[in-house]
């Protein structure tokens, strides 16, 4: 499934076309092309779920040369019928033709605990699940959960004015997130390394809030 550069880089050109990045965060964020959504096999659960992707978009691919296999394997396994081939040689290929690439910058948890105080313009996005945003979340952050990224109305708080650091649960799921954001071209933004288990770490560099569960009309009557 090997396709050449220029093949590659014809099929990119047409917007019907999605490219995904599957190899590792760390590489991903160190260089990537451009508008590559980065979906792995952890990650493309999400995709399928928010509508990002769906079995039969054409998809093209930036792969991990040591696991190429494997990993198309692993979406046509998963159902994906539309694959149009991968990048031969991958990334490399991409930088040795000196094409223009991109990259994300992922700072530590006390990072952003240092420039919260300082930067006016700064915004945390908490990506996590509803329940897992109500036990505890940084102050003023804005909560966004992943699989709500497709809905163009609750994008609309987000623009490029402002210095965007996203958190996940974990970490995992930050460069999908990421990835969509700088698809839609909103590209200052930053992942919070670990997500919230790395904020948790630091727990007393930052103002943690819980949200109070709201009480039902039958909850106060009975007051």
């Amino acid at each position: 499934m090997d396709i050449s550069f220029e093949q590659f880089k014809s099929l990119l050109d047409d917007p019907n076309f999605i490219l995904i990045d599957t190899r590792l965060p760390e590489q991903w964020m160190d260089g990537h092309i451009p508008n590559s959504l980065h979906i792995t096999p952890a990650t493309v659960k999400f995709a399928v779920a928010m509508g990002v992707i769906v079995k039969t978009t054409p998809l093209l691919f930036v792969l991990d040369p040591l696991i190429a296999k494997e990993t198309l394997a692993y979406f046509k396994e998963a159902g994906f019928n539309n694959i149009k081939g991968a990048l031969q040689g991958g990334y490399e290929t991409w930088k040795n033709n000196n094409q223009v690439t991109d990259m994300l910058i992922q700072v530590e948890p006390d990072e952003l605990a240092m420039d919260i105080p300082f930067d006016e313009f700064l915004m945390v996005l908490d990506i996590r699940t509803e329940e897992q945003y109500n036990q505890g979340h940084i102050k003023n952050s804005i909560h966004l959960p992943l699989l709500e990224f497709a809905d163009p109305g609750s994008m609309s708080e987000l623009d490029e004015h402002f210095n965007i650091y996203i958190i996940s649960e974990d970490g995992g799921s930050n460069t999908l997130a990421a990835s969509i954001l700088k698809k839609q071209g909103i590209h200052n933004n930053r992942v919070v390394k670990e997500g919230w288990q790395g904020i948790l770490q630091l727990k007393d560099k930052f103002t943690i809030e819980v949200t109070k569960e709201k009480k039902s009309k039958d909850q106060l009557d009975e007051l």
